[in-house]
Protein backbone atom coordinates (compact mmCIF):
# COMPACT_ATOMS: atom_id res chain seq x y z
CA UNK A 1 0.00 0.00 0.00
CA UNK A 2 0.82 3.45 -0.88
CA UNK A 3 1.80 6.07 2.40
CA UNK A 4 -1.63 8.13 1.32
CA UNK A 5 -3.32 4.79 1.88
CA UNK A 6 -1.82 4.04 5.05
CA UNK A 7 -2.24 7.66 7.08
CA UNK A 8 -6.08 7.43 7.03
CA UNK A 9 -5.72 3.87 9.04
CA UNK A 10 -3.21 4.81 11.71
CA UNK A 11 -5.07 8.33 11.89
CA UNK A 12 -8.12 6.56 12.45
CA UNK A 13 -6.37 3.95 15.21
CA UNK A 14 -5.08 6.84 17.04
CA UNK A 15 -8.65 9.13 17.50
CA UNK A 16 -9.92 5.81 19.28
CA UNK A 17 -6.53 6.13 21.62
CA UNK A 18 -7.11 9.37 22.02
CA UNK A 19 -10.43 9.50 23.03
CA UNK A 20 -9.69 6.49 25.79
CA UNK A 21 -6.78 8.63 27.24
CA UNK A 22 -8.30 12.14 27.06
CA UNK A 23 -11.55 10.37 29.13
CA UNK A 24 -8.75 9.72 31.96
CA UNK A 25 -6.54 12.28 32.09
CA UNK A 26 -6.79 16.08 31.76
CA UNK A 27 -3.24 16.11 29.91
CA UNK A 28 -3.15 18.36 26.64
CA UNK A 29 -1.63 16.30 24.12
CA UNK A 30 -0.29 17.49 20.46
CA UNK A 31 -0.25 14.81 17.39
CA UNK A 32 1.92 15.62 14.60
CA UNK A 33 2.77 13.39 11.62
CA UNK A 34 5.83 13.60 9.12
CA UNK A 35 6.19 11.82 6.06
CA UNK A 36 9.41 9.43 6.22
CA UNK A 37 10.60 7.09 3.59
CA UNK A 38 8.50 4.10 2.57
CA UNK A 39 5.47 5.16 5.35
CA UNK A 40 4.04 7.86 7.80
CA UNK A 41 5.39 8.15 11.27
CA UNK A 42 3.23 9.88 14.34
CA UNK A 43 4.25 10.96 17.74
CA UNK A 44 2.10 12.59 20.32
CA UNK A 45 4.03 14.22 23.54
CA UNK A 46 2.34 15.81 26.77
CA UNK A 47 2.80 18.99 27.94
CA UNK A 48 6.90 20.56 29.28
CA UNK A 49 8.06 18.97 32.20
CA UNK A 50 5.37 16.10 32.67
CA UNK A 51 8.18 13.48 31.76
CA UNK A 52 5.40 11.61 29.29
CA UNK A 53 6.25 10.45 25.65
CA UNK A 54 4.78 8.23 23.19
CA UNK A 55 5.42 7.71 19.61
CA UNK A 56 4.52 5.34 17.01
CA UNK A 57 5.15 4.36 13.31
CA UNK A 58 3.84 2.15 10.55
CA UNK A 59 5.51 1.12 7.73
CA UNK A 60 4.44 0.88 3.96
CA UNK A 61 4.17 -3.11 4.93
CA UNK A 62 0.72 -3.32 7.08
CA UNK A 63 2.45 -6.78 8.68
CA UNK A 64 5.49 -4.26 10.09
CA UNK A 65 3.89 -1.80 13.54
CA UNK A 66 5.80 -0.73 15.72
CA UNK A 67 5.35 1.14 19.31
CA UNK A 68 8.14 2.09 21.35
CA UNK A 69 8.30 4.00 24.83
CA UNK A 70 10.71 6.07 25.84
CA UNK A 71 10.02 7.95 29.19
CA UNK A 72 6.92 7.12 31.37
CA UNK A 73 5.18 4.16 32.46
CA UNK A 74 2.30 2.16 30.70
CA UNK A 75 -0.67 0.81 32.48
CA UNK A 76 -2.45 -1.49 29.76
CA UNK A 77 -3.06 -1.17 26.35
CA UNK A 78 -6.25 -0.96 24.06
CA UNK A 79 -6.68 -1.64 20.54
CA UNK A 80 -7.80 0.80 17.55
CA UNK A 81 -9.68 0.08 14.68
CA UNK A 82 -7.41 -1.57 13.15
CA UNK A 83 -5.95 -3.93 16.19
CA UNK A 84 -3.30 -1.75 16.77
CA UNK A 85 -1.96 -1.19 20.44
CA UNK A 86 -1.83 1.51 22.03
CA UNK A 87 -0.66 2.05 25.71
CA UNK A 88 -2.39 4.40 27.61
CA UNK A 89 -0.94 7.18 29.80
CA UNK A 90 -0.46 7.59 33.58
CA UNK A 91 0.81 10.74 35.28
CA UNK A 92 3.64 10.70 37.46
CA UNK A 93 2.08 11.22 41.13
CA UNK A 94 5.44 12.11 42.83
CA UNK A 95 8.63 13.95 42.50
CA UNK A 96 11.49 11.89 40.94
CA UNK A 97 14.66 11.23 43.41
CA UNK A 98 17.25 13.73 43.18
CA UNK A 99 17.91 17.31 43.90
CA UNK A 100 14.32 18.25 46.12
CA UNK A 101 12.85 21.72 45.06
CA UNK A 102 11.06 23.90 47.27
CA UNK A 103 8.63 26.98 46.73
CA UNK A 104 10.59 30.22 46.59
CA UNK A 105 9.08 33.72 46.07
CA UNK A 106 11.24 36.34 44.43
CA UNK A 107 12.13 38.90 45.96
CA UNK A 108 11.16 41.70 42.92
CA UNK A 109 8.40 40.11 41.24
CA UNK A 110 6.69 38.78 43.84
CA UNK A 111 6.05 35.26 42.00
CA UNK A 112 5.96 31.83 43.38
CA UNK A 113 8.69 29.44 41.66
CA UNK A 114 10.23 25.98 42.33
CA UNK A 115 13.98 26.44 42.70
CA UNK A 116 16.14 23.33 44.02
CA UNK A 117 17.06 23.59 47.71
CA UNK A 118 20.45 24.53 46.66
CA UNK A 119 19.71 27.62 44.88
CA UNK A 120 17.43 28.52 47.90
CA UNK A 121 19.98 28.40 50.12
CA UNK A 122 22.71 30.41 47.68
CA UNK A 123 19.45 33.28 47.70
CA UNK A 124 19.76 32.92 51.76
CA UNK A 125 23.55 33.28 51.30
CA UNK A 126 24.12 29.89 52.72
CA UNK A 127 26.75 27.31 50.92
CA UNK A 128 27.68 24.36 51.60
CA UNK A 129 31.14 22.51 51.25
CA UNK A 130 30.15 19.06 51.17
CA UNK A 131 32.29 17.45 48.96
CA UNK A 132 36.09 17.11 48.27
CA UNK A 133 37.61 20.54 47.22
CA UNK A 134 38.57 20.43 43.40
CA UNK A 135 39.07 22.32 40.73
CA UNK A 136 35.45 22.65 39.26
CA UNK A 137 34.04 22.69 43.10
CA UNK A 138 36.39 25.47 43.45
CA UNK A 139 35.06 27.46 40.58
CA UNK A 140 31.24 27.17 41.52
CA UNK A 141 32.36 28.53 45.18
CA UNK A 142 34.21 31.56 44.13
CA UNK A 143 31.80 32.39 41.42
CA UNK A 144 28.93 32.19 43.99
CA UNK A 145 31.07 34.20 46.51
CA UNK A 146 31.58 36.69 44.15
CA UNK A 147 28.30 37.01 43.08
CA UNK A 148 26.40 37.20 46.41
CA UNK A 149 29.00 39.61 47.43
CA UNK A 150 28.09 41.97 44.45
CA UNK A 151 24.44 41.91 45.32
CA UNK A 152 25.47 43.35 49.15
CA UNK A 153 27.16 43.50 51.68
CA UNK A 154 25.81 41.13 54.37
CA UNK A 155 27.00 37.91 55.48
CA UNK A 156 28.18 34.61 53.71
CA UNK A 157 27.84 31.46 56.01
CA UNK A 158 30.19 28.64 54.79
CA UNK A 159 28.31 24.81 56.21
CA UNK A 160 31.80 22.75 55.96
CA UNK A 161 31.04 19.17 55.56
CA UNK A 162 34.58 18.03 53.71
CA UNK A 163 37.13 15.29 53.79
CA UNK A 164 39.56 17.41 52.75
CA UNK A 165 40.81 18.28 48.59
CA UNK A 166 44.05 19.37 46.73
CA UNK A 167 45.73 22.24 47.82
CA UNK A 168 45.77 25.01 44.86
CA UNK A 169 41.52 24.84 44.66
CA UNK A 170 41.55 25.55 48.66
CA UNK A 171 43.78 28.13 48.13
CA UNK A 172 41.49 30.14 45.50
CA UNK A 173 38.73 29.63 47.88
CA UNK A 174 40.81 31.31 50.80
CA UNK A 175 41.76 34.34 48.53
CA UNK A 176 37.95 34.26 47.56
CA UNK A 177 37.28 34.68 51.08
CA UNK A 178 40.32 37.47 52.34
CA UNK A 179 39.09 39.49 49.41
CA UNK A 180 35.49 40.17 49.87
CA UNK A 181 33.82 42.62 51.30
CA UNK A 182 31.34 40.57 53.27
CA UNK A 183 32.19 38.79 55.81
CA UNK A 184 31.99 34.65 55.67
CA UNK A 185 31.44 33.25 59.09
CA UNK A 186 31.96 29.00 58.58
CA UNK A 187 30.06 26.38 60.61
CA UNK A 188 31.65 23.21 60.56
CA UNK A 189 29.30 20.32 61.08
CA UNK A 190 30.25 16.14 60.47
CA UNK A 191 34.10 16.13 59.70
CA UNK A 192 36.24 19.02 58.66
CA UNK A 193 39.26 17.49 57.93
CA UNK A 194 42.65 18.67 55.94
CA UNK A 195 41.76 21.35 53.51
CA UNK A 196 38.41 21.67 55.13
CA UNK A 197 39.54 22.26 58.51
CA UNK A 198 41.79 24.86 56.87
CA UNK A 199 38.89 26.46 55.28
CA UNK A 200 37.14 26.41 59.00
CA UNK A 201 39.98 28.13 60.50
CA UNK A 202 40.17 30.73 57.43
CA UNK A 203 36.13 32.27 58.08
CA UNK A 204 35.88 35.91 59.69
CA UNK A 205 36.91 35.74 63.51
CA UNK A 206 34.21 35.67 65.60
CA UNK A 207 32.21 33.68 63.42
CA UNK A 208 33.61 30.55 63.24
CA UNK A 209 31.76 27.64 64.61
CA UNK A 210 31.35 23.85 65.12
CA UNK A 211 28.79 21.76 66.33
CA UNK A 212 28.97 19.47 69.34
CA UNK A 213 29.91 16.22 67.01
CA UNK A 214 32.09 17.60 64.97
CA UNK A 215 35.10 15.64 63.83
CA UNK A 216 38.77 18.26 63.06
CA UNK A 217 41.54 16.94 61.80
CA UNK A 218 44.41 19.09 60.23
CA UNK A 219 47.62 17.71 58.74
CA UNK A 220 50.88 19.54 56.67
CA UNK A 221 50.00 18.95 52.84
CA UNK A 222 51.94 15.80 51.62
CA UNK A 223 52.92 15.18 47.41
CA UNK A 224 54.64 12.66 45.32
CA UNK A 225 56.98 13.41 42.91
CA UNK A 226 58.88 11.19 40.41
CA UNK A 227 61.24 11.44 36.92
CA UNK A 228 64.69 12.96 36.95
CA UNK A 229 66.77 14.22 40.67
CA UNK A 230 66.66 17.96 39.21
CA UNK A 231 62.40 17.48 38.76
CA UNK A 232 62.16 15.57 41.78
CA UNK A 233 63.93 18.25 43.51
CA UNK A 234 61.95 20.92 42.25
CA UNK A 235 58.61 19.50 43.58
CA UNK A 236 60.39 18.88 46.83
CA UNK A 237 61.37 22.68 47.00
CA UNK A 238 57.65 23.28 46.01
CA UNK A 239 56.12 21.36 48.71
CA UNK A 240 57.91 23.03 51.34
CA UNK A 241 57.09 26.50 50.38
CA UNK A 242 53.42 25.71 50.01
CA UNK A 243 53.55 24.26 53.76
CA UNK A 244 55.00 27.28 54.97
CA UNK A 245 53.02 29.62 53.42
CA UNK A 246 49.83 27.54 54.81
CA UNK A 247 51.17 27.27 58.21
CA UNK A 248 51.70 31.20 58.52
CA UNK A 249 48.35 31.72 57.28
CA UNK A 250 47.10 28.78 59.69
CA UNK A 251 49.02 30.69 62.36
CA UNK A 252 47.35 34.08 61.74
CA UNK A 253 44.12 32.90 61.67
CA UNK A 254 44.43 30.62 65.62
CA UNK A 255 46.95 33.13 66.60
CA UNK A 256 50.26 30.32 67.11
CA UNK A 257 53.66 31.06 64.89
CA UNK A 258 54.41 29.87 61.69
CA UNK A 259 57.13 27.49 63.50
CA UNK A 260 55.05 26.37 66.23
CA UNK A 261 51.87 25.73 63.48
CA UNK A 262 54.56 23.80 61.83
CA UNK A 263 55.74 21.55 64.18
CA UNK A 264 51.79 21.02 65.34
CA UNK A 265 50.41 19.86 62.47
CA UNK A 266 53.48 17.81 61.30
CA UNK A 267 51.27 14.71 61.63
CA UNK A 268 47.55 14.09 61.52
CA UNK A 269 46.16 16.17 64.64
CA UNK A 270 42.72 15.45 65.87
CA UNK A 271 40.94 18.03 67.48
CA UNK A 272 37.43 18.03 69.61
CA UNK A 273 35.37 21.31 69.01
CA UNK A 274 36.18 22.40 72.39
CA UNK A 275 39.83 21.72 71.94
CA UNK A 276 39.23 23.58 68.83
CA UNK A 277 38.17 26.27 70.27
CA UNK A 278 41.19 26.32 72.71
CA UNK A 279 43.62 26.38 69.87
CA UNK A 280 41.60 28.79 67.79
CA UNK A 281 40.69 27.35 65.24
CA UNK A 282 37.11 28.07 65.79
CA UNK A 283 35.41 30.77 68.22
CA UNK A 284 32.92 28.62 69.88
CA UNK A 285 30.66 26.10 70.04
CA UNK A 286 27.26 25.52 69.01
CA UNK A 287 24.46 23.16 71.01
CA UNK A 288 20.94 22.57 70.33
CA UNK A 289 18.62 25.48 72.04
CA UNK A 290 16.32 22.59 72.59
CA UNK A 291 14.37 23.20 75.83
CA UNK A 292 13.41 19.69 76.20
CA UNK A 293 17.44 19.09 76.32
CA UNK A 294 18.24 20.99 79.75
CA UNK A 295 14.90 18.83 81.40
CA UNK A 296 15.65 15.67 83.10
CA UNK A 297 14.44 12.44 82.01
CA UNK A 298 11.00 11.46 83.18
CA UNK A 299 10.90 8.46 85.46
CA UNK A 300 8.50 5.68 84.25
CA UNK A 301 4.98 5.51 85.91
CA UNK A 302 4.42 3.11 88.29
CA UNK A 303 2.22 0.14 87.13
Amino acid sequence: RSSSSVAPVVVNSFKGCFSKMLAHSSLSLCCSAKKSRGGVSFSCRSGPGLGLRRSASHSASPSKKRFSSEEGSSSGSTSGNDGVACSAFRAPVAMPIGVPRVPFRTPKEGLWTWVDIWNCLYRERIIFVGQGLTDEFANQLVSTMLFLDSENQKDITLYVNCPGGDVVPTLSIHDAMRHLGSDVGTIAFGGASAMGGFLLASGTKGKRMALPNTLIMLHSPSGTARGQASDIMNESQELIRVRAYLAERLGDCTGHTMEQTIVDFQRNRYFTPETAVEYGIIDRVVFPNKSYNAQPAATPAAK
